[in-house]
């Protein structure tokens, strides 16, 4: 953005933090970090979300063991209502920058008896194989990359053909900048994603909605599918 004074011209510019800078704004809250969820709403909203999807029969639910990458696990509490909402054969392959955040997720994937293994990557390039997974999710990570796109392509390369990628994101609205604010990130509506899940090679893309409750207010939901084709 860009206004003139006079002889004056004043422009601003969004920053995004660094890798390092988000890594460490993470690790310090991992302590705290899952029980904030839960105490917010979110880990309900996760499991209604789990819920309601599942019943629409959008996600792979029959196999008697699923493959699912957490893009932005932090603590899992979205691979956790994944897997105690639509299967808990599941097996978790939870990705983050932070290490803390990561240490939690561990923990509470032990305890709930989940298969899984962490991987500490930054999105933008994952050390995974090509078309290895029955779908990727992630909640509330896609916001803090500069580049959605390339995060976006990356998530969609280890797509199997025809899987689904799930997305949590926060929307553009004044509870969502309040968030904003506080943590860097940025904001979304329905058109800017859906352009850029689109361009990332989605098809049959959808918009869910939280139920009442917090989460309602300030995210929403959207699940595509890699093309059966390569892009």
């Amino acid at each position: 953005m860009e206004w003139t004074f006079g002889w004056w011209q004043v422009s601003v510019q969004r920053v995004y933090p660094t890798t390092t800078e988000l890594s460490k704004t993470y690790n310090q809250a991992a302590n705290w970090w899952h029980q904030h969820l839960r105490l917010l709403g979110y880990s309900h909203a996760y499991r209604e979300l789990w819920q309601s999807l599942k019943n629409t029969n959008l996600l792979p639910h029959s196999k008697d063991s699923l493959t699912i990458c957490d893009c932005g696990i932090g603590t899992a509490a979205f691979s956790l209502a994944f897997a105690q909402t639509i299967n808990p054969a599941t097996e978790i392959t939870g990705v983050d920058i932070s290490s803390e955040m990561l240490n939690t997720a561990h923990r509470l994937l032990n305890q709930a008896k989940i298969r899984h293994q962490i991987c500490q990557s930054d999105v933008k390039i994952l050390p995974l194989a090509d078309e290895s997974f029955d779908a990727v999710i992630s909640a509330h990570m896609l916001e803090h990359l500069a580049d959605p796109t390339q995060g976006l392509r990356e998530m969609v390369r280890i797509l199997r053909p025809g899987a689904p990628l799930i997305l949590v994101v926060t929307c553009s609205a004044l509870p969502g900048w309040f968030i904003q604010w506080h943590w860097g990130n940025r904001c979304f509506n329905r058109k800017e994603l859906f352009s850029l899940m689109h361009e990332a090679g989605l098809i049959r893309l959808q918009f869910v909605l939280f139920p009442i409750g917090l989460a309602h207010l300030t995210s929403f939901a959207c699940i595509g599918f890699r093309r059966d084709a390569c892009f």
